[in-house]
C-alpha cells in the first residue's frame, strides 16, 4: 500500500493493484458543493493564464482545429468558449474578437435547414476505412458546436464588461447580427431530438454535451422548449451515473477520461441553471471523487481497465485517444471553485504539470 499525497491526506488510501481504488465515499463526504455560480463566475473564478492554456487562435477566416486547412464540419469549432471566456476574465479584446469571428465562420456555413455543410477532406474519402457520417454523427457534431458556441454566448452575456464596455460594442453588433442564424442553429438540432437521444443512449459525456447545446442556446434564445429538452438528455445522463462507484458509466464500464469529461460538463451544466436537481450535484461530487481515485501523487491518470481509452483501445478520425486532461484539469479547477477545497486546484495543477511537463 503506498499512501496518496496532496489531496485529503490521511482520509483515503491508493492501493497497488491493477485498478487504482481509495475511499470515494471518503471523498464525497469531505468534498461538498458549497456554490451555485453562474457560469460566468466559475469561469472567473480561474486566473487568467490557466484559462489561457485552453485558448486556440482561429486562423484570418475564423476557423478552429481541423477546419484550419480547409472547411471539415462545425463539430471541429469546439474550443469556442475558451475564447470567450479568457476575453471576459482578462477583458481582452483580441479574444473577444476572435470569438465573434468563429461565431461568423461557422455559419457562413450553415445549410438553409439550419443545419452545417459537411466536407471531409480528400484523403479521408480516399481511405479504404472511410465511412460516411450518420445521421447521428452529424447531430452530434453539430450539437458539439452548439454547446461550445452557448457556453461562449452565455459567459458573454452574463459580463458586466462585454455588456457595457464601448470597445466591445463592435462585436456586441457582431453577435447580434447572427442571431437568426443562431436561433435557426437550435431549431434544427430541436428536429434531431430522436436521433440523438438514440445515438447518444449509452454515452453520459454526449448526452451532457446534448444538454448543454440545449440548454445554452435556449437561456440565450429565451426558449422554454428547448430548456424542456434539455432536462430530458441530463436526466438520461444521471441515470448513467453507477450507483456504487460514483462514475459515469462508459461502455458498460469506466472509463477515466470520459469520466472527466463528464464531470466537466456537469459542473457546467449546473453553472448555467437556475435551479439544479440534487441528482446532479450528487453526480458531480461522486464522480469527481472517483476521478480523484484515478490519479497518482505525479499527477498521471491511470487508464488500467477503462473502456474505451487506454493504449490500443478507440481511434477518433485515424488517431489513437489520449486521455482528455485538459478537459480533467478545468473540471478540478471548477471543482476547487464549487466545493471552496484548494486541493482540487492545486491536483488540476499537479496534472497539468504531468501532462504538459512529461
Amino acid at each position: 500500500m503506498r499512501r496518496f499525497l496532496g489531496v485529503a491526506c490521511g482520509f483515503f488510501w491508493v492501493a497497488c493493484t491493477p485498478e487504482i481504488s481509495c475511499d470515494v465515499e471518503a471523498l464525497r463526504q469531505q468534498y461538498q458543493v458549497e456554490q451555485h455560480p453562474n457560469y460566468h463566475d466559475m469561469v472567473s473564478s480561474l486566473a487568467p493564464e490557466r484559462l489561457a492554456l485552453a485558448v486556440e487562435l482561429p486562423d484570418a477566416v475564423g476557423a478552429l482545429g481541423r477546419n484550419k486547412p480547409g472547411y471539415f464540419h462545425v463539430r471541429f469549432q469546439v474550443k469556442m468558449e475558451a475564447l470567450a471566456d479568457y476575453a471576459v476574465v482578462a477583458e481582452d479584446i483580441t479574444a473577444l474578437e476572435a470569438f465573434a469571428e468563429t461565431v461568423t465562420y461557422s455559419m457562413d456555413h450553415q445549410e438553409g435547414d439550419g443545419s452545417f455543410a459537411f466536407e471531409p477532406p480528400a484523403e479521408l474519402v480516399a481511405d479504404p476505412d472511410y465511412r460516411p457520417p450518420s445521421a447521428g454523427d452529424l447531430a452530434s457534431g453539430v450539437a458539439f458546436f452548439a454547446k461550445s458556441m452557448g457556453l461562449g454566448l452565455l459567459a458573454l452575456e452574463q459580463s458586466p464588461w462585454f455588456t457595457t464596455h464601448a470597445a466591445a460594442e463592435p462585436y456586441r453588433n457582431t453577435l447580434d447580427n447572427q442571431s437568426t442564424a443562431i436561433s435557426q442553429t437550435l431549431d434544427w438540432l430541436l428536429t434531431q431530438e430522436e436521433v440523438l437521444a438514440q445515438y447518444d443512449a449509452a454515452a453520459p459525456n454526449r448526452l451532457l454535451f446534448d444538454a448543454l447545446a440545449y440548454h445554452t442556446l435556449g437561456t440565450y434564445l429565451q426558449r422554454p422548449d428547448a430548456l424542456q429538452v434539455a432536462e430530458t438528455f441530463m436526466m438520461a445522463a444521471l441515470a448513467l451515473v453507477d450507483e456504487e462507484a460514483g462514475y459515469f458509466i462508459e461502455g458498460g464500464g469506466w472509463d477515466s477520461s470520459y469520466n472527466g469529461v463528464a464531470m466537466m460538463l456537469a459542473m457546467e451544466l449546473y453553472s448555467v441553471m437556475e435551479e439544479a436537481p440534487v441528482a446532479l450535484v450528487e453526480a458531480i461530487e461522486s464522480a469527481t471523487a472517483w476521478e480523484i481515485c484515478r490519479i497518482d501523487e505525479q499527477g498521471e491518470i491511470s487508464t488500467q481497465g477503462n473502456t474505451r481509452v487506454y493504449p490500443g483501445g478507440e481511434e477518433f478520425l485515424g488517431a489513437e485517444k489520449g486521455v482528455d486532461y485538459a478537459k480533467i484539469v478545468k473540471a478540478l479547477y471548477y471543482f476547487g471553485h464549487l466545493t471552496q477545497e484548494a486541493e482540487a486546484t492545486q491536483l488540476g495543477d499537479r496534472v497539468l504539470e504531468f501532462y504538459l511537463g512529461g
